[in-house]
């Protein structure tokens, strides 16, 4: 026959067991909210640390931290219809209180549910009211009103946007070729406006040269004109025989004739030869 030692030294040992298998305890991580499902049903919550539940409940942890989501080319419109490609990154939180609800209402897979296509919605209301080489000078103004559309969207679901980020915004391959073309005429174009500026330039200098050259010109023959009309008024014909005199004094042979008798000046004949 079985002592009483024995029989509870074996109650004893299986009760451990039973604790082992039946896991009446959790522990909780900093950062992480526990939800707390019974047959199925969410039942409640319990915040960090150790906590002993029964046995036919089941926990399934949740992170309350701030996380981060990047969303790789989110596809949108410009004003024209032309593809515009955002990437984005997403600061959220769920505010520890209200996770059971949340996972109630939604599941435990909000963020593909809720969060995501919000925010490729968003970013395509938004891109569609700018013209595509607008969009880039405007992506400050798209980023608040995303950001702003999302808080009042989320915030019922007790889901806080702490910030959104507009990381780059691209363009199809054939649009980027295209504005590349047109950067590349518009810089052809100026370039040739540029030649075409410097040749009428040159020609005006040209020009105002050759106006000065005869302005110069005409300014000396006035002059000279003036000059020889002055000289014409101030010539008598004494004065003119005198410097005819003197211009040809190398020429005129002297002869001196005895005291009495008359000086006589002979002239140099026309064809003479010396």
């Amino acid at each position: 026959m079985i002592s009483k030692n024995i029989l509870r030294l074996i109650g004893i040992g299986g009760f451990l067991l039973l604790l082992v298998f039946a896991k009446p305890f959790v522990i909780v991580r900093a950062g992480m909210v526990g939800v707390v499902y019974s047959f199925g049903s969410i039942v409640g919550q319990v915040d960090e640390g150790f906590h002993l539940i029964w046995p036919w409940w089941f926990i399934t942890h949740t992170d309350i931290k701030v996380q981060r989501a990047v969303l790789e080319k989110l596809p949108s419109f410009s004003a024209e219809t032309q593809d515009v490609f955002v990437r984005a990154s997403l600061n959220y939180q769920v505010s520890p209180k209200a996770v059971q609800t949340l996972f109630r209402s939604v599941g435990p897979d909000y963020y593909h549910v809720l969060i995501e296509p919000r925010v490729a919605q968003n970013f395509k209301d938004e891109t569609v009211k700018y013209k595509s080489v607008d969009i880039a000078p405007n992506r400050e103004k798209i980023r608040q009103a995303v950001r702003q559309r999302l808080e009042a969207e989320l915030s019922p679901y007790s889901i806080h946007i702490i910030d959104l980020l507009l990381d780059n915004v691209d363009f199809s391959a054939a649009f980027k070729q295209s504005i590349e073309n047109k950067q590349i005429a518009t810089q052809k174009s100026l370039e040739q406006e540029q030649l075409v500026s410097a040749a009428k330039f040159a020609a005006q200098q040209r020009v105002e040269t050759e106006k000065g050259e005869g302005e110069a010109k005409l300014a000396r023959a006035e002059k000279e004109a003036l000059a020889n009309q002055r000289l014409s008024a101030s010539l008598t014909p004494l004065l003119v025989q005198h410097e005819m005199i003197q211009k040809l004094s190398d020429k005129i042979q002297l002869m001196v004739v005895p005291q009495g008798q008359n000086l006589l000046m002979q002239m140099p004949t026309l064809g003479a030869t010396k």
